[in-house]
């Protein structure tokens, strides 16, 4: 009998301060927090996932969970007396100087975080769960650890598809494509003024669209698009709905592999936003 060992994954909670403020558009907000701990953060990958934790509905004070089993006591609370915690995407980690990015989409306050980071101002403090320890030593072992993006080494040419609430996860898979990859990538941001560029080593070609366009979506432009012949990967994010749709066509006409396609659904339409 062979016993096969993981790397131990190791997340925990951190209280973290609101450093600077950055808009990078209308509806994108850079926030940098900066705590002691943040020194001994790692990641797995360019789309590495956090927990954001905010104080109650009850208004009550934000208190770090504690222990192995935080997660069921959160569980076992009454709905108003729970933290509220919310899944973001680590934009960038600077551990030399114990930083770390997030940028969040700014949708009113229709939602607790996005209410929350309307208001933030400098020294404003929130609670982060993030990775201590990963394991990079297996596709298993990257996606315990909190990413989706995991192409196989032999890949050359991906199909990227974000909406505005991955655009900062795709941001940092561009930042570190390989010179040799190509990628076809689709976003969808609420409008012009939210294009931005997103600079990369590899040979990338990006189809944006935005809101205000009724006759054009993620979906179709994908749908209309002439995508390499050679595509051997896709990583697909943000509406769970568009997720769904955008899958189906990449595995049923465009012929990728279910195995081939990366896919996680960032939020719901109709229920309340991140």
């Amino acid at each position: 009998m062979t016993t096969v060992l993981e790397r131990p994954i190791a997340f925990d909670s951190v209280l973290a301060t609101v450093a600077s403020i950055e808009d990078l558009s209308p509806h994108l907000r850079r926030v940098t927090f900066v705590a002691p701990e943040l020194a001994e953060v790692v990641t797995a990958g360019p789309d590495q996932r956090i927990k954001v934790l905010l104080s109650p509905p009850d208004g009550g004070v934000l208190r770090l969970p504690v222990g192995p089993e935080w997660y069921a006591d959160w569980c076992s609370m009454p709905a108003e007396e729970r933290f509220v915690m919310r899944t973001y995407t680590v934009r960038a980690l600077r551990p030399e100087v114990a930083e770390l990015d997030i940028e969040f989409v700014l949708h009113g306050v229709n939602g607790p975080a996005s209410a929350w980071v309307s208001d933030v101002e400098p020294g404003d403090e929130i609670g982060l769960i993030v990775p201590f320890s990963v394991d990079t030593s297996s596709i298993k072992g990257l996606l315990n650890s909190g990413v989706d993006y995991v192409p196989p080494a032999t890949s050359i040419s991906r199909v990227l598809v974000a909406d505005e609430t991955a655009l900062p996860a795709l941001a940092g898979i561009l930042e570190q494509l390989p010179a040799a990859v190509r990628a076809t990538v689709f976003v969808e941001v609420p409008d012009l003024r939210d294009i931005r560029p997103l600079p990369s080593p590899g040979e990338v070609d990006i189809t944006w669209i935005t809101h205000a366009d009724a006759s054009n979506s993620l979906p179709a432009a994908l749908k209309a698009a002439d995508l390499p012949d050679d595509v051997d990967y896709a990583w697909v994010a943000g509406e769970s709905g568009m997720i769904k749709q955008v899958r189906r066509h990449l595995v049923n006409t465009v012929g990728l592999p279910k195995s081939a396609v990366s896919f996680q659904g960032y939020w719901k339409r109709g229920e309340a936003q991140i």
